[in-house]
């Protein structure tokens, strides 16, 4: 019986990781430019991965910056023109910042500016800060943004996969949080 334990045990170390619903997904070799809602990979390289109530524990005990780069929601293309629409406010970790486009695949300049100059601010300059980022489960978009911010240096980077779709069952509070836009012109 250890024996057969033993060989399990093997086995579940040796296999690669799986995806969220037990689909294996590798990382890509640069950032993901498919579709952004499909199967994620179980691993960061250079990152961590958290989950919830390790990211909650982990934000009890360390002040970190969390961010949120889901994308703003859209008028619907079909929704009849003049028709009034008030889209639901964006409910977030307490205290992220929502940084929109920061998590794209193919990042416009701009954006990519404006992520690692808020970046910089937010964490002094200190490439040791705690960064934690975050936008739905299934989402490659917090996947992107997690290896750009470890790209740019960050030494602490935690992606958290489940997204608030994983917070929130899990008990969490959220607050309500604004998109941050950025600011200056240059493309």
């Amino acid at each position: 019986m250890a024996r057969i334990v033993a060989c399990c045990l093997a086995l579940l170390i040796a296999a690669p990781p799986l995806g969220a619903t037990g689909t294996k997904v590798a990382e890509p070799d640069g950032y993901w430019t498919g579709p952004i809602n499909a199967e994620v990979p179980a691993t960061i390289a250079g990152g961590e991965v958290i989950h919830a109530r390790a990211l909650s524990d982990l934000l009890a005990r360390e002040r970190a910056l969390i961010i949120d780069v889901s994308n703003v929601p859209r008028r619907p293309a079909e929704m009849m023109e003049g028709a009034p629409w008030l889209p639901l406010r964006h409910a977030g970790i307490p205290g992220s910042l929502w940084i929109p486009g920061a998590g794209l695949g193919a990042i416009p300049p701009k954006i990519d500016r404006y992520f690692r100059e808020r970046l910089r601010k937010a964490t002094a300059d200190n490439l040791d800060h705690l960064i934690v980022i975050y936008c739905h489960e299934r989402c490659w978009l917090s996947w992107n943004a997690a290896r750009r911010a470890i790209e740019y240096g960050y030494r602490r980077v935690y992606w958290f996969p489940e997204g608030i779709e994983g917070w929130r069952p899990a008990g969490f509070d959220t607050s309500v949080v604004e998109a941050e836009e950025p600011v200056d012109a240059a493309g």
